[in-house]
């Protein structure tokens, strides 16, 4: 495994090439987190699909800061325009990277960059947030989002899961400190200005059903499920911070 053009390639060099490309292809981050430490937790909250799977490629692509700050103000059409713009981005480059991988011989498995499989959490088929913060894309603030050091949570993840050995990157610490600007920014509460634990339940930092109703709520004043207010009142990446 990890043959390009015919000649055996090293994982730090298979990584360099993985990025290289990603950056090519529109990603504004790259990291590799290493799931193996996590793996009874993985299987725990997701079954054992993803067993044999115990790398991450995390990628983002960033938001116009200017549109997600609009939000403070309520939900805007733009929003979601780029919402979709973005994701569509993120599920190219990571059908990308899959079949790159599986073309030399890895096993792969590319997380939708947006897919609710769960009514009453929320909640994808893997956490990309999880992905990003374990490759050392940023941490999980108390508003349950990736935020990254340039542009807080502005930001929009999708996965790559395989069994290719990259070198994995390093989680970054928490850097919320004592704010409580998410928290004091959601109109429904459900916000709970908890700080993130690896060992801790996303019950106690988020009322998912709070939420839910709220988002329920926008699609009949508005016409669709968006808020975002929590994402714009971050200061993190946010007015040259």
């Amino acid at each position: 495994m990890g043959f390009l053009g015919g000649e055996y390639v090293e994982p730090e060099e298979l990584k360099i090439q993985l990025a290289g490309l990603t950056e090519i292809w529109g990603g504004d981050l790259f990291g590799v987190a290493d799931l193996g430490e996590i793996a009874d937790a993985i299987a725990g909250e997701y079954g054992d699909q993803f067993k044999e799977l115990t790398r991450a490629i995390s990628v983002a692509v960033f938001f116009p800061k200017s549109v997600v700050n609009e939000l403070a103000q309520g939900p805007t059409h733009t929003y979601l325009r780029y919402y979709d713009t973005i994701n569509a981005r993120l599920d190219d480059i990571a059908l990308r990277l899959n079949n790159y991988l599986q073309k030399k011989g890895y096993q792969t498995f590319p997380i939708p960059a947006s897919q609710r499989v769960s009514e009453s959490r929320l909640a994808g088929i893997f956490s990309h947030r999880l992905a990003a913060h374990r490759a050392g894309l940023g941490w999980i603030g108390k508003n349950c989002s990736l935020i990254n050091p340039k542009v807080g949570p502005r930001l929009r993840l999708v996965t790559v899961l395989t069994d290719a050995p990259l070198p994995a990157d390093r989680p970054l610490e928490n850097r919320c400190g004592e704010c409580t600007l998410c928290q004091e920014a959601c109109p429904p509460g459900a916000v709970k200005g908890i700080a993130f634990r690896a060992d801790g339940s996303l019950d106690e930092r988020f009322d998912a059903p709070a939420c839910n109703d709220y988002l329920s709520q926008m699609r009949h004043s508005f016409g669709k499920r968006v808020c975002g207010r929590c994402l714009a009142a971050c200061p993190w990446g946010n007015k040259g911070r």
